[in-house]
């Protein structure tokens, strides 16, 4: 079937009340204009008789099987008892005559008729196979857009809802593709039951689906919402079996004539962020929109930015809390952008972190600062250098073999170098994660358990972990000594320390008050601003030097 012809039936069906009554009198005008042809030029014996199958091929294709018969019968009847053979003569036909050429007439229209309804099936086919998805059965994201563009009436407020399974991916390799049709399919149909202003239920994705819904008032929508979300926590049911569907759900206001294509990108950003943040329900703002895009266009930046020198490291020292030496840095990275000037660390890292443009990260970052410690060795500094390190380097089965590479390239023994991995790294791929520290503790190197105390992993492989040094999180410190809470974790940190035989570092001292809680606590290291910010290479040197004591930090009160 031609474009043509499907856009010419979709065309006639969508106007086909104002086309079969526009198409009546032609009909009867092409019939009545036939008649006075056929007798005009002497009547039916003539070959001009053959003209009455226009309106009959005409009846059936715009009114269908019916249509062709009933016109064929009036077409056969107009040539029949009131049509003489000859008009000279005034001899009438035989009633046979007349029924056989109605019989073709009839059949012709019959098939026309067929041929017509067959098409108009076809297309309705066609037209619910495009704006449906075939497995739920669902509208898609075609009859969405065809939803929005209707116009509505104020002050009737319109919120596109975004659902989304996030462990659909699980529940498939678990049962195969069709339990995500089928737990779509519940979901939506758990919908109807909760949200009073539904207007249409859509798949949108493999793991979404949208609601369109019509509110006169956002505050009810978003108890409902919460209320859905309770009900979403129930099981969802695949042969009997029951399943947990875990939700993330998105609210985006709908302006009149909005497209289906631009809230749904605002939905995705919506529920981006509420991954991030742990919610099960967040409402679209343009800030986050606009947070999520410049971070999209930092990231594609960001390897022109570790091409052409545009990161740099920064130093943080670390203390002993016993006499103040310097023992070591932590390595931070700065990014000196040339247009937007310095960019936050916290908003391009967590970003590269879920990219594969953690491991380059990483590995400026040890290049760069095992040079800088080769050249703090050569100008008398002795000190030891800290790096972080994500899930994403951990997982890689290389990554130890750069590390060890690098300290061969510059020459740096191993228990100069510690590496500092947070909880949440030890989540991903744990045995891979424990099989590259112990790689790199065999080559000396400390390992440190970053931010501890914000997670639970690590309480779960400590003891698998070849680490060396525990870093109590800052949240904990800042509110030291008042918050009781706080200083119940810390205190119970340095047992926990001992027992392990590792030492344990305080980060975030800002206040001469946590600075002497922390000594009382027997703490090993301290670093924080009280101490000094994280500095450059050359401005790190001159406050090494131009300390009391070279190398000795001690407060002033």
């Amino acid at each position: 079937m031609t474009d043509a012809t499907i856009r010419f039936f979709s065309w006639s069906q969508k106007h086909s009340s104002q086309l079969r009554w526009l198409m009546v009198p032609v009909i009867l005008g092409l019939m009545i204009g036939v008649f006075a042809l056929v007798y005009a030029t002497g009547g039916i014996k003539y070959v001009f008789s053959h003209s009455m199958y226009i309106p009959v091929l005409l009846g059936g294709v715009v009114f269908g099987i019916t249509g062709g018969i009933l016109i064929g019968l009036l077409g056969g009847f107009v040539l029949g008892p009131m049509m003489p053979i000859d008009t000279v003569t005034g001899e009438m036909q035989l009633t046979i005559n007349w029924l056989y050429r109605t019989g073709f007439f009839v059949l012709i229209g019959a098939i026309a008729g067929i041929g017509s309804d067959a098409i108009r099936q076809y297309i309705r086919h066609l037209w619910w196979v495009s704006r449906h998805d075939e497995h739920s059965g669902l509208p898609n994201q075609l009859a969405l857009n065809d939803a929005l563009t209707k116009p509505y009436n104020e002050p009737t407020v319109l919120a596109l809802v975004l659902v989304s399974v996030e462990n659909i991916s699980e529940l498939k390799i678990a049962f195969g593709p069709q339990v995500a049709h089928t737990i779509i399919r519940q979901l939506a149909d758990y919908s109807g039951e909760v949200l009073s202003g539904l207007q249409l239920v859509c798949r949108t994705g493999l793991q979404d689906i949208c609601f369109i819904v019509a509110t006169h008032d956002s505050g009810r929508l978003n108890e409902e919402l919460h209320q859905l979300i309770g009900v979403y926590q129930q099981p969802v049911f695949y042969q009997d079996i029951p399943l947990h569907a875990d939700i993330k759900i998105a609210v985006v206001g709908v302006e009149n004539g909005s497209l289906a294509e631009v809230c749904l990108q605002r939905a995705e950003s919506t529920l981006l962020i509420a991954r991030e943040k742990g919610q099960h329900l967040a409402s679209y703002t343009g800030d986050n929109e606009a947070d999520i895009n410049d971070t999209i266009h930092l990231l594609g930046e960001l390897k022109q930015a570790l091409e052409t020198g545009q990161l740099e490291m920064y130093y943080q020292p670390k203390v002993s809390a016993r006499d103040g030496h310097v023992q070591s840095v932590e390595a931070l990275i700065r990014w000196h952008h040339p247009e937007m000037g310095s960019i936050p660390p916290g908003k391009f890292i967590p970003r590269a972190e879920k990219s594969t443009l953690i491991n380059q990260l990483t590995d400026y970052a040890l290049d760069a600062s095992l040079a800088q410690l080769v050249r703090w060795r050569e100008a008398g500094l002795e000190v030891g250098m800290a790096v972080n390190v994500s899930a994403g380097d951990l997982v890689d089965p290389e990554f130890a073999v750069r590390v060890t590479s690098l300290l061969e390239k510059h020459g740096v023994p191993g228990h100069l170098l510690e590496l500092e991995i947070t909880e949440g790294s030890l989540i991903f791929d744990s045995n891979q994660s424990i099989n590259e520290l112990t790689s790199l503790s065999g080559a000396n190197i400390s390992i440190a358990i970053d931010d501890f105390g914000t997670g639970y992993s690590s309480l779960k492989y400590l003891h698998a972990l070849p680490a060396s040094v525990i870093k109590v999180d800052q949240s904990f410190i800042f509110a030291l000594p008042d918050d009781e809470s706080a200083a119940s974790i810390v205190e119970m940190a340095r047992p926990l320390a001992n027992k392990l035989g590792m030492r344990i570092v305080a980060e975030g001292v800002e206040t001469l008050e946590a600075l002497d809680f922390l000594v009382a606590q027997d703490f090993d290291l301290l670093q924080g601003y009280l101490i000094a910010a994280p500095m450059a290479a050359e401005d790190f040197t001159r406050w090494y030097l131009d300390l009391p004591t070279p190398g000795y930090w001690h407060p002033s009160r």
